[in-house]
């Protein structure tokens, strides 16, 4: 009976024990995944390592092929501009910090507008933040331009079987999905009515500091309306050129609303 009571004792002991190493190393494990997804955060969400981004683009839009240019310059200027044969400027796009420029060069007419006049906006809370984070492959958090409260805003799902980790604004909805190496190469939210999905792919390294995705696709679904737009980049350069951050408006521009000039272009 003694050694029954005894063989009982040894058990119960090493089942707790055992149990008490389970927690512990349950414990560590989490708080390991969540380390790694703080850092993952602020590695996403931080300031590029480059402050200029240049190259040429091939922009097909609802089946149109055009030629054209990507100019950046993080917290001034974003501007994509198209072109016909690869010669002629057709159309320039500039997000600026407080307003957005679209100049259309064939027929000499422009529009500046505020982010909360163009189109999505209230869907996908665009600002200029917003839209450099996208461009820059940038996670983010619309309306905050604080990274310590952005991030708290942001939760990190566990690893899957690739390692690969995706990381949730749980304010806003949008969800940023990562590959198993922490690059992003998908930003997609969607609601009632409206969806919204931005893929990056082909990550080249485009100086020893950064590697950038030369292809980028987007689909906005609206309702009964939707647009779709792939890009794919080449000649890219991190180097500081000599470009105004803001186009001149010629006097020989007419202003017009934003929806006459997106109606004239069939944007």
């Amino acid at each position: 009976m003694r050694n029954l009571r005894f063989i009982l004792s040894v058990v119960i002991s090493a089942l707790i024990l055992a149990g008490c190493g389970s927690t512990a190393g349950l414990k560590k494990q989490k708080d390991q995944q969540k380390h790694e997804g703080e850092v993952l955060i602020h590695s996403l969400m931080a300031r590029p390592p480059v402050d200029e981004l240049t190259a040429s683009l091939s922009l097909n839009l609802k089946g149109t092929k055009v030629n054209g240019q990507l100019r950046m310059r993080y917290g001034r200027s974003i501007q994509i501009s198209a072109s016909m044969l690869g010669l002629v400027e057709i159309v320039r796009i500039e997000f600026l910090p407080e307003m957005v420029v679209i100049m259309d060069r064939v027929h000499n007419r422009y529009t500046v507008c505020h982010y909360a006049d163009i189109p999505y906006r209230n869907e996908l809370g665009l600002d200029f933040e917003v839209v450099q984070a996208l461009f820059w492959n940038r996670i983010f958090s619309p309306g905050s331009s604080d990274e310590a409260d952005a991030a708290a805003r942001l939760e990190v799902s566990a690893p899957d079987e690739k390692s690969a980790v995706s990381v949730k604004d749980m304010e806003c909805g949008y969800l940023f999905n990562t590959d198993g190496i922490n690059r992003l190469n998908a930003v997609s939210k969607s609601g009632s009515g409206y969806s919204f999905r931005m893929d990056y792919s082909d990550f080249t390294a485009v100086s020893d500091k950064m590697e950038y995705p030369l292809g980028l696709s987007m689909e906005i679904n609206l309702e009964k309306s939707g647009t779709k737009a792939s890009v794919k980049m080449s000649s890219v350069s991190t180097e500081k050129k000599n470009w105004p951050d803001r186009t001149q408006v010629t006097s020989r521009m007419k202003q017009v609303s934003l929806d006459d000039l997106l109606e004239n272009l069939d944007l």
